[in-house]
């Protein structure tokens, strides 16, 4: 692409510039803009840093929400579940005030508020002993532990009514116990966790941090007085949807996170690609359960199954019906091709603007009929196609550019001869638009003749078709800068003079035309500047077409080749013609 060849050049002849090491005074660094001067101290105190001597090397810890590290086998493939207990982990700690629900389970440290209505009102605080009673007046010792809380407020108001005739009751839990918790085997933080008397397993686990990278997610067991009393499979939980957790956690419980089994990784043709792992008995179904099924684009006829037996690795094609009873091994992979579809935008004057979809390998050309064709006032010469990928090569040598600048300021020792010139060069780099526009041919009867013309589109590609237009865009040093309609024959000095004619810093020798369709040429007779080729054809103008006349500049000086290429950056990144429909669209 043009622009990038002129941001490599550009960048090339910053960097033949003598190197010369030497500070920067302060009225230098004053007379620059703020956001250019905040740029050049930070490059400096870089710079500074990088000369430091290095004894050792960097830290390679890392954080619970950045472990990467332990959440992927195979080929990179995310475990299913690893992200589960990466939120805060507060979210999932019950907070320390009543349990609404009646069927919470009463135990020593619980505490009771109970409201007496009756020949004397009162109301109290009863906390349950180690023994699991309450003491009431005049009732005497209520034993509660073990009891729900709904089955608890039943037997105190029971006992109430026969003592005391005539006397209502109303019970709610104050506050709730705190119990002590050993969490073992692959916890992330396996330890000892105080924890309130309302919480599970799913609350233990948070508050250890979740699993490590050889935690199962299938069979977490809770274990009290050396017997398993349930097990939690955190698949039921995260794809089923089933969090039925019947048994409450007490003082002394052990919840022990056992080894991860026999693991397979989806990698497409799946909804969920990611690792899973298996239980003994579990077949193809349940993983093409876990994988939420066939994705939409897949293939059937092509599935592969990837494996390493005795440190080879084999790849076993298979068909659907032999999937079904597939015998998998610990690591295998299952591969299901599928169809690549290709999401693009077309805008302007063309029959049925919108987003389509193609398969890929669709061609320019293709996605053009598809929509419909052009309309009678489309302008196919005009007609930008832009990539997502050569933005972003674009927006990449824009701010290598720009740093590679900063840099020979700092080092440059003549620097400063032109401060105010200089700085706002530099912005005008700096907040230079990039675009992804890609250079390509839209005359759908030469491509007709010649498909070697056509071009490749690719997922999120925008195609735009602008109107006829019949104005010359005329740039830089002239007297009236702006739009002068298009005249049929009539050459670059004939727009000059209608836009006022040429200012004396002007460099009649070194100007630049930008075509509609995104190509760009210097008519110069003595170029200096070798990678752009004058055509035979110098002075033909097109409609939509972008004049750009430069200052004059001496071109030993470095600073003054940057003042004419910059403005130049800005000019190329968009023609006008493919602007204004763009602005027409919105």
């Amino acid at each position: 692409m043009i622009k990038t060849n002129i941001v490599r050049f550009f960048i090339l002849v910053l960097l033949s510039l003598p190197i010369l090491a030497q500070e920067l005074d302060d009225e230098f660094l004053e007379s620059l803009p703020e956001d250019i001067r905040n740029d050049v101290l930070e490059r400096m105190e870089l710079k500074k840093n990088s000369e430091q001597p290095v004894y050792r090397r960097a830290s390679t810890s890392i954080d619970k929400e950045d472990k990467e590290s332990l959440d992927r086998f195979l080929d990179g493939t995310k475990l299913f579940g690893s992200d589960f207990f990466d939120t805060v982990q507060t979210s999932f700690m019950p907070v320390n005030e009543p349990n609404l629900d009646s069927s919470y389970i009463l135990d020593f440290g619980d505490v009771l508020e109970i409201q007496f209505l009756g020949q004397e009102d009162s109301i109290n605080s009863y906390s349950i002993l180690r023994d699991g009673s309450i003491n009431l007046p005049d009732i005497g010792k209520v034993n509660l532990s073990g009891l729900s809380l709904d089955d608890a407020s039943s037997l105190i108001k029971a006992k109430v009514s026969s003592a005391l005739i005539g006397t209502e009751v109303y019970i709610s839990l104050k506050n709730v116990r705190d119990i002590s918790i050993l969490i073992a085997g692959n916890a992330f933080n396996p330890g000892i966790y105080t924890l309130n008397g309302n919480a599970n397993i799913l609350h233990a686990l948070s508050m250890a941090g979740g699993l490590n990278e050889i935690g199962s997610y299938r069979k977490i067991d809770h274990i009290r007085n050396g017997t398993v009393l349930q097990s939690l499979d955190l698949y039921d939980v995260l794809i089923k949807g089933v969090y039925n957790l019947p048994l409450g956690l007490r003082s002394g419980d052990s919840i022990v996170v056992n080894s991860i089994g026999t693991i397979i990784s989806l990698e497409s043709g799946f909804t969920r690609k990611a690792v899973f792992e298996l239980k003994k008995d579990e077949s193809f179904e349940d993983i093409l359960l876990y994988g939420a099924g066939f994705s939409k684009n897949s293939d059937l006829n092509n599935i592969v199954v990837k494996r390493i037996e005795e440190g080879v690795s084999k790849v076993l094609e298979v068909t659907l019906d032999e999937l079904e009873n597939f015998k998998f091994n610990d690591s295998d992979s299952v591969f299901i091709r599928e169809y690549k579809i290709n999401k693009v935008n077309l805008i302007g004057a063309v029959r049925n603007p919108g987003t389509y979809k193609f398969s890929e390998g669709t061609t320019l050309s293709e996605a053009i009929k598809t929509a419909g064709g052009y309309t009678d006032s489309a302008y196919p010469f005009g007609g930008y196609l832009e990539n997502k990928e050569a933005l972003l090569i674009n927006n990449q040598s824009k701010e290598k550019l720009y740093n590679t600048f900063i840099d020979n300021l700092i080092l440059n020792t003549s620097a400063s001869s032109n401060s105010v010139d200089l700085g706002l060069l530099i912005d005008q780099i700096k907040n230079s638009e990039s675009t992804g526009r890609v250079i390509a041919e839209f005359d759908l009867d030469l491509i007709d003749n010649d498909s070697s013309l056509d071009t490749l589109i690719s997922d999120g590609d925008r195609i735009i078709i602008p109107n006829i237009t019949q104005q010359v865009f005329i740039q830089g040093k002239i007297s009236n800068p702006g739009a002068i309609r298009y005249s049929s024959g009539k050459d670059i000095n004939y727009y000059i003079n209608k836009a006022g004619g040429a200012l004396e810093s002007s460099d009649l020798d070194n100007i630049f035309v930008v075509y509609p369709n995104g190509e760009t040429i210097n008519l110069k007779n003595k170029s200096r500047l070798s990678f752009i080729v004058a055509e035979n054809e110098r002075n033909l103008l097109y409609p939509g077409s972008i004049i750009y006349v430069p200052q004059s500049a001496d071109f030993t000086s470095s600073i003054q080749v940057a003042s004419i290429w910059a403005p130049i950056i800005s000019s190329v990144a968009l023609s006008l013609t493919s602007l204004s429909v763009l602005n027409n669209s919105n």
